[in-house]
């Protein structure tokens, strides 16, 4: 007979004491924002996720992401025309990045929509209550006269 009732709950970050957990190491070749991003990745993300053939992916990973945060970093403190008027070359290394960021993380299973399960529970969205949205808005600079809606 097939199980009809609920699934058991299940832990994915549980490991046995005696057994060490193994997660990928960055490998020496990866720049240090890179790397920095690599740990930070890897100990995001459930103990099991990544396996040694998954590491010239994570890796690539990491690299793009370092390229997308310093085309950012790049965009945000200069100018997005350049004195010719053309649009700054900043502009398509971060679209470009992007785009790689999105395939890569498809496949590493790093998104959202790749995590959820097949048939997600609905529910309601949860409202943002009128003081954490004040304090997201002090937290961003964005804090205005108090008045919702007012964006002037």
């Amino acid at each position: 007979m097939g199980g009809t009732g609920r699934k058991p709950f299940t832990t994915i970050d549980i490991s046995p004491f005696d057994m060490p957990v193994e997660r990928l190491q960055p490998p020496p070749h990866l720049g240090p924002a890179a790397t920095r991003i690599f740990r930070d990745l890897v100990a995001r993300v459930p103990a099991g996720q990544f396996k040694p053939s998954d590491l010239s992916l994570v890796c690539r990973w990491c690299e793009w992401t370092a390229v997308a945060d310093r085309a950012a970093a790049e965009m945000a403190t200069s100018d997005l025309v350049t004195p010719d008027g053309q649009p700054s070359p900043w502009i398509a290394i971060a679209e470009r990045a992007s785009k790689q960021l999105v395939a890569l993380s498809l496949r590493l299973r790093l998104g959202p929509q790749s995590r959820a399960s097949k048939a997600p529970k609905t529910e309601a969205p949860g409202q943002q209550s009128y003081y954490e949205r004040m304090i997201e808005e002090e937290r961003d600079g964005e804090a205005g006269d108090g008045t919702v809606g007012d964006r002037s």
